[in-house]
């Protein structure tokens, strides 16, 4: 490629509907224009979202901490598949289940256990499904 523009919309939002429930989502496009190098190939668009939306349970069990379950589709390509070296995948679209739970020890170190179940992994159908646990210790400074 000798360049590619992009044109990129994102929208988010938080709200915190009581105490100790909120909710959260974020959507965003993108359309990247292909221009090769060589004048003999052809040009193009990339267009695709991306979708994630979840509830938060701030304060679940303690002071600090939260709960979290989301669902996301991380790249879902709506046009322009034949310029992505996967193919955009089979026309299957990535699907992510994402629980996560931060509980404090102290007021700088958190632990975060998550779990996330992955299926339709890269944008294919046949792709068996991803269950991924992980723990990780955060630290606050």
């Amino acid at each position: 490629l000798r360049t590619a523009a992009a044109d990129t919309l994102l929208v988010n939002f938080d709200c915190l509907v009581t105490d100790g429930f909120g909710l959260f989502g974020r959507y965003s496009y993108g359309s990247t224009d292909l221009f090769p190098v060589s004048d003999t190939l052809p040009g193009g668009q990339i267009n695709a979202q991306s979708v994630q939306v979840g509830v938060a349970f701030p304060d679940l069990f303690k002071k600090g901490a939260q709960g979290i379950i989301s669902y996301v589709q991380p790249f879902d390509v709506l046009d322009g598949r034949d310029f992505l070296a996967s193919g955009g995948g089979d026309g299957a679209v990535q699907q992510e289940l994402e629980v996560s739970y931060r509980y404090p020890l102290s007021q700088n170190i958190a632990l975060v256990p998550s779990y996330y179940w992955i299926n339709n992994v890269n944008n294919f159908g046949d792709n068996p499904d991803i269950h991924v646990f992980n723990l990780q210790t955060q630290f606050s400074f």
